[in-house]
């Protein structure tokens, strides 16, 4: 297990917590993703991809963001650093690309310092676009380590990752808004009168794995999430139109 749950958090309860351990002489890196996971003894051989006939390992996305922000602290061991990283494609999507960066739309890429960040910081990167192409899913993998290179005893709290649209022009938007919803107990109040809009919406639950836990499709302006659901730290994506919006869901 190179993840867990952490109550040091940016806000609200929960943040996740990566680190790298050593197992049979082989630094397993600290990896969360909402792709599926190759693993491989020989870490140059493993790797995160979309799975796009199976629900569970991706997500839909048609969007165009102007940036990737988030908080995070981060304990290296000596010389290592962790990353968050996000790709929006077409068809096949893996990290690393694996011959598929010709389906590539964007990237965003976060690098973290090696260097201890006892205190929550943000951080924000752009994404790169490559072609005018609607991109079909987004790929996105947080790691406590160097990758193949990792070193043991890193790790890394993440808390709240968003994505960032510029309307005022540059980067091309294929929304106008974003529905804003919160969530109290077990109900989520989503915060838009738009008929349309909620008829046409789907609420997705998703766990830190990328496993969806929960969909409801078609919305009304109040959720409730089933109390067979286990309490613990979840994504809640409500997908429209051609938007996304996300925001952590503490369930207790």
């Amino acid at each position: 297990m190179v993840w867990e749950q952490s109550t040091d958090a940016h806000s609200g309860n929960y943040s996740v917590k990566l680190f790298n351990i050593s197992t049979f002489g082989v630094v397993a890196t600290g990896t969360l993703t909402n792709g599926r996971v190759h693993a491989d003894f020989n870490p140059d051989s493993g790797y995160v991809f979309t799975q796009h006939d199976d629900a569970r390992w991706h997500t839909a996305f048609t969007s165009r963001p102007d940036s990737l922000v988030g908080w995070y602290k981060y304990y290296p061991s000596n010389n290592d650093h962790g990353g968050i990283r996000a790709i929006l494609h077409v068809e096949e999507g893996s990290l690393p690309e694996r011959q598929t960066h010709d389906n590539w739309v964007a990237d965003a890429n976060f690098s973290m310092p090696a260097e201890t960040k006892d205190a929550w910081t943000r951080f924000s990167v752009p994404f790169t676009y490559f072609s005018d192409d609607t991109p079909e899913y987004i790929l996105v993998v947080i790691k406590a380590g160097n990758g193949t290179d990792a070193i043991a005893d890193s790790y890394a709290l993440v808390d709240d990752l968003q994505l960032i649209y510029n309307n005022s022009g540059g980067i091309r938007t294929e929304h106008p808004y974003q529905i804003s919803f919160y969530q109290f107990n077990r109900t989520v109040y989503i915060m838009d009168d738009s008929p349309k809009v909620l008829e046409e919406g789907l609420f997705r639950l998703v766990d830190i794995t990328g496993r969806i836990i929960f969909e409801s499709h078609g919305l009304s302006p109040t959720l409730t999430i089933p109390a067979t659901i286990p309490s613990g730290i979840y994504l809640g994506c409500i997908l429209y139109r051609n938007g996304i919006s996300t925001r952590k869901i503490c369930l207790r």
